[in-house]
């Protein structure tokens, strides 16, 4: 009798998207993470978001294509795209065009490394998203810095005003997690929470 034992490994996006990229496949790549992400997450009550580039959101048939995958889609106001705020700003006047057709599709928008660009703190929140992810290194300086947890703090009353939610990233221990809520934030995501881990093999 013979076991044949399969090994699954993770690996994290900065160790293969240039392969994507290279082989020009962001979109077939996005479609794929979305699709799968939706049927996840079809019949469970939860709130999910995928990350999108800069090439996904200039291309004009990626929200066509996201529109006829949730057209029968329970509550697609739980899906929202993820984009840095460098993109964002980078490319402000499609921004708006995309944002559009989001708000048309009920899709939200989250607003990844807010922050770590201090001068575009308004030029951000002002525009039609519905929330923000802190910056990295934000959080985790906020263990050792007075300074930082002030600017954080202030970043985070100001986007409340707005309605807009805020997450903390990178929480990796319960200090961290302590520290996150002293700062009013709901919403966190880390490896205090759960390393990445591969999906069980399906027959």
């Amino acid at each position: 009798m013979w076991l044949s034992v399969r090994t699954i490994q993770t690996f994290l996006p900065s160790e293969f998207l240039y392969l994507v990229e290279r082989q020009q496949s962001v979109k077939r790549l996005t479609e794929t993470i979305f699709n799968r992400s939706a049927n996840y997450f079809r019949d469970l009550n939860i709130a999910w978001n995928i990350n999108i580039s800069q090439q996904d959101m200039l291309n004009p048939e990626l929200l066509d294509n996201l529109a006829s995958a949730l057209r029968d889609y329970p509550n697609p106001g739980r899906v929202s795209l993820e984009l840095t705020a460098s993109v964002v700003l980078e490319n402000i006047d499609k921004f708006h065009e995309f944002a559009y057709r989001c708000v048309e599709l009920n899709i939200g928008i989250y607003i990844d490394h807010f922050g770590a660009t201090p001068g575009n703190i308004n030029s951000i929140l002002n525009l039609p998203i519905n929330g923000i992810k802190i910056a990295g290194g934000l959080i985790i300086q906020i263990m050792d810095s007075q300074q930082t947890f002030e600017f954080v703090e202030h970043l985070t009353l100001l986007a409340k005003e707005r309605g807009i939610s805020v997450v903390a990233v990178h929480v990796e221990d319960k200090a961290t997690l302590e520290r996150v809520k002293d700062l009013g934030i709901r919403y966190a995501q880390g490896f205090y929470f759960s390393m990445p881990e591969p999906n069980a093999p399906t027959n």
